[in-house]
């Protein structure tokens, strides 16, 4: 064993100013040049207003072809030259946004990844992607420009100020103080956006969870005739959605209607003014005509501010969302110091002490649970529904911790060991196992990245899998389809278990895992795991004692307690509670219905007609 370097627990919160800083600082250098490169655009702009002045008061007054012909390149430039320095900006400021929202989904998902499976089974599929797609976006959007633009706004507002008491200081005196008007604006609605931001988001990620759930079970929906209802239910969610959006969007609309009416008063109150002052000959209509262009743009910076801080509400909304994954905790911390080779093997054994388990303060599933797994050895875990097997197999495998008790590997705490560790120790296959879209051989690749060919082959005879793959078009490299739907229960459940053996770790627990078989299919899986590694400690978990009698121990499960443990002579003599349910197996069963039985498509001499189909039973085969 080695030992390694103890993680600590994470840092106090940060505030939002100092979370948002921690990520973009690495791109500091492409915001600076696009605000660099930004500001230049503006300071071309600005140049505007006044060369217009000077054609409009000199050049033509005067009749100057050529000066006239000068001043309007020189604008035509400024036009030109502006656009592709804003266009350059631009693209840096997308670049940031690109790589930040990058940088969010990866860091998103690396710790969605680590969370415990208490965590997934609550929280819906829709919301997780909703989480990893529209609120990084909002956040690496708002990001990227949030402080380039508040900058160049503050620059360019006091520039404009400037240049405006520089032609006219009567008229920039007139329209000054309509300027605090947009901080009462500002005040107003700050509230009433943030709070329907909130809504916004919350309805959609509710839309788009309801979204996946219901494509997910679309077979199962037409099974239970149940379309209709359930079209009616996603429609529902999707128009709450459309409702807290349209709720926010009047908001911002709203306060976007009370910027512009300031901004209409004081160019009401400079016109006015203005045509007073021309009339009068104190202005010239070039001043005019550039004071009216800075006025526009002096409330410009003003009302884009405004509009930044709309968008911050919803970014604020995306932040508390993300950061609300980010800073969950997983409930099986990995705290663990001691690691273990590649080719974990058990010597001490493994031993459970006193363990308790509940899921809620009331509902208590293990109590006072007690035995010791032997290098080698195959034991069972039995029981009617509900008494706690299956609770068990994730406490062992570390999928979830006690309240009490502790478990052992090798003589030391399992908490002890990194999850790393754990994982490469005790392989855990349940009853609805996870099978990928890729080839057989990738899935089994999840197991071990660099097993042969040789290996892959063996693991798959071990299940029992071997004479389908050789009949299969591609064999190993046969795509499966999305969630390996084109194989039936029984087989994605057999790939599964030999995927597990490719693991060869030092104890393997098996959750049900061969339920869709048929009594004895599985029993003679059973057996054929059972000689796969005999090093290998196994434990299987069951409803049907009859597949699982000849294991080394069987220990019975009744409300969460060992009531019995022994061998199948021993517990048939000795406990009537483990002879009742050993009856219960009696009887007949279907023999297992495969995807390849039922359609009739490996039939002997059969040859696919389409190379490219994912597996042989999605291609119409016929006969030689």
């Amino acid at each position: 064993m080695t030992v390694v370097a103890r993680k600590t627990p994470g840092d106090a919160p940060l505030s939002t100013t100092h979370w948002i800083a921690k990520r973009i600082r690495q791109y500091f250098g492409h915001l600076i040049l696009s605000f660099l490169l930004a500001s230049l655009a503006g300071l071309i702009a600005n140049a505007d207003p006044l060369l217009m002045r000077h054609w409009l008061d000199i050049s033509l007054p005067q009749r100057q072809l050529v000066n006239s012909l000068v001043m309007v390149a020189l604008i035509a430039l400024c036009f030109i030259g502006r656009t592709a320095i804003n266009g350059l900006a631009s693209l840096l400021g997308f670049r940031v946004s690109q790589l930040l929202g990058h940088d969010l989904r990866s860091e998103l998902l690396e710790h969605m990844t680590r969370l415990s499976a208490d965590w997934h089974e609550n929280t819906l599929l829709g919301e997780k992607l909703s989480r990893i797609e529209q609120d990084t976006e909002q956040i690496a959007q708002f990001s990227a420009d949030a402080l380039g633009t508040v900058l160049r706004s503050l620059i360019f507002f006091l520039l404009n100020l400037v240049i405006m008491f520089t032609l006219s200081w009567r008229m920039a005196l007139t329209v000054l103080p309509l300027l605090p008007l947009f901080f009462v604006v500002r005040w107003r609605f700050r509230r009433l956006i943030a709070s329907r931001a909130d809504r916004a988001q919350a309805e959609l990620g509710k839309a788009s969870s309801q979204f996946a759930e219901h494509l997910n079970a679309v077979p199962e929906i037409q099974a239970l005739g149940a379309e209709q209802r359930c079209i009616d239910r996603s429609i529902e969610v999707r128009r709450d959605m459309m409702g807290a959006q349209w709720s926010q969007r009047r908001a911002e609309i709203a306060f976007s209607v009370a910027v512009t009416a300031v901004m209409a008063f004081g160019i009401l109150l400079l016109l006015g003014l203005g045509s007073h002052e021309y009339l009068e000959g104190s202005l010239t209509i070039g001043t005019l005509v550039a004071f009216y262009a800075y006025v526009t743009r002096v409330f410009d910076p003003v009302s884009t501010a405004m509009e930044l801080y709309s968008r911050s509400q919803r970014m604020m909304a995306s932040i508390r969302r993300v950061r609300d994954v980010l800073e969950t905790d997983t409930s099986v911390p990995d705290f663990g110091h001691i690691d273990i080779g590649q080719e974990p093997r058990l010597r001490l054994g493994l031993a459970c002490r006193d363990l308790e388990f509940r899921y809620t303060s009331d509902n208590e599933v293990l109590r006072q649970v007690s035995f010791h797994l032997a290098p080698g050895e195959r034991i069972a875990l039995i029981g009617e529904s509900g008494s706690g097997k299956s609770s068990l197999a994730l406490l062992l495998a570390r999928m979830a911790d006690p309240k009490a008790g502790e478990i052992e590997f090798e003589g030391m705490p399992l908490q002890d060991y990194t999850l790393a560790a754990v994982r490469r120790a005790i392989c855990y296959v349940s009853q609805h196992p996870v099978l990928f879209s890729g080839s057989i051989r990738e899935n089994l690749q999840y197991a071990r990245e660099h097993a042969s060919l040789e290996e892959m082959k063996s693991a798959l005879k071990a299940a029992q899998l071997r004479a389908l793959i050789e009949r299969l078009p591609k064999g190993i490299d046969t795509l499966l389809g999305p969630g390996a739907s084109s194989l039936s229960g029984g087989e994605r459940q057999r790939l599964a278990v030999a995927r597990a053996l490719l693991r060869e770790s030092a104890i393997l627990i098996l959750d049900e895992a061969t339920s869709a078989l048929d009594m004895p299919t599985e029993r003679r899986i059973l057996n054929s795991i059972s000689r796969w590694n005999a090093n290998q400690s196994i434990v299987f978990i069951s409803h049907r004692v009859r597949s699982i009698t000849w294991v080394d121990r069987i220990i019975l499960l009744d409300r969460g307690r060992i009531v019995a443990e022994g061998n199948h002579e021993l517990l048939y003599r000795q406990s009537a509670a483990y002879r009742r349910l050993f009856e219960k197996d009696e009887g007949p069963e279907p023999v297992e219905e495969t995807a390849v039985t039922r359609l009739g498509v490996l039939r002997a001499g059969g040859r696919s007609n389409d190379a490219e189909q994912t597996i042989a039973f999605q291609s119409r085969v016929s006969s030689k």
